[in-house]
């Protein structure tokens, strides 16, 4: 029963966003950040989205993860990481390819068309390299 309830306020969750296009959806995460889903409901980017676009081939997404804020360790209390966290300048970027197929790689435990987590640098080499368009390009990126 517990499953089939944590099921529907998945489901329900990400009901409230636009569609991305082809299953790919942004949704709520379990610390109520919002990620990236693909159409099996698995979270390709789980870390709070700070900015995306997407069209029919692409989406590019900027994000900061909690877990990759070094001021939130474990002596600090939520309220204070909370705020370190809102504080934090950190970001990373990653591209979704969604001509490909969303495929998990074991080996490497990511998804076969999700390229990141990558700093700014090399974020714009990818975005070039791939010739994303530029009505794509993300502000806090130029």
């Amino acid at each position: 029963m517990k499953r089939y309830l944590f099921i529907l306020v998945l489901i329900t969750s990400c009901i409230k966003f636009p569609n991305i296009g082809i299953g790919y959806k942004l949704c709520y995460n379990s610390r109520g950040d919002i990620g990236i889903v693909n159409s099996d409901n698995s979270y390709l980017i789980y870390g709070h989205i700070l900015e995306y676009k997407f069209d029919s081939m692409f989406i590019v997404v900027s994000e900061r993860p909690r877990d990759s804020i070094p001021e939130c360790n474990r002596s600090m209390t939520l309220t204070e990481c909370n705020e370190a966290f809102a504080k934090s300048m950190f970001t990373q970027y990653w591209i979704i390819d969604k001509r490909q197929k969303s495929v998990f790689i074991e080996q490497t435990k990511n998804f076969s068309n999700v390229y990141g987590p990558f700093n700014k640098a090399k974020f714009l080499n990818l975005f070039f390299k791939l010739h994303i368009p530029k009505r794509l390009e993300l502000k806090d990126c130029y």
